[in-house]
């Protein structure tokens, strides 16, 4: 199957939607993490910074998971943000259609691990080696925008698109279904016969 690749403008626009979902989802599951969090309020004496931090930081992390891997493979390669802009995520070698849970996990980790080095570099600030590390993170995310904006051979994929072994293409869009779409989003079996592209 011949796919084109998706545009720049896109898969920013994109990455900002899901950011958006994310951040909605990292709301609703505050909740849950909060009861989670009780017997360590509890066995240390109240909710510390560091602890809301943890919590917050769980929250997001959890959220993007959803956001960013279960949905790109339980919606055939679309997040909500590339269904609504009519991109999908395939394999780069087009040997299937969809993308496997190894390659969106990679993919996601590949894609926060700067962000993750540049936190911690920002934690602890006396430490070189995490400043170096936060210095290569920050040089990946411009290479990424770099490959994306002018590509080297015309398929415009970034970095975790490479270490993935996938592509970013054009597809028609998909509306989002928040009832269905959130149970794609959270862990557990769910039943992907009644899904359409």
């Amino acid at each position: 199957m011949q796919y084109q690749p998706a545009p720049f403008v896109r898969r920013l626009g994109a990455r900002l939607l899901d950011l958006g979902f994310c951040y909605g989802l990292a709301f609703v599951l505050v909740v849950p993490v909060g009861v989670l969090f009780i017997p360590v309020v509890i066995l240390t004496g109240g909710m510390t910074d560091a602890l809301a931090s943890a919590a917050a930081g769980l929250c997001v992390f959890l959220a993007y998971v959803g956001t960013e891997v279960f949905l790109l493979v339980r919606r055939q390669g679309q997040t909500l943000g590339k269904g609504l802009m009519g991109l999908r995520v395939v394999p780069a070698s087009a040997t299937s259609p969809s993308i496997t849970l190894v390659s969106a996990l990679i993919r996601l980790a590949v894609l926060l691990s700067p962000f993750v080095f540049m936190v911690l570099a920002g934690s602890f600030p006396a430490s070189s080696a995490l400043n170096g590390v936060a210095i290569v993170g920050t040089l990946s995310l411009v290479a990424s925008l770099i490959l994306t904006l002018v590509p080297p051979r015309g398929d415009r994929r970034a970095i975790h698109d490479w270490a993935a072994g996938t592509r970013v293409v054009r597809a028609p869009k998909r509306k989002i279904d928040f009832r269905e779409d959130l149970k794609l989003a959270l862990p557990g079996k769910v039943d992907l016969t009644k899904q359409t592209v």
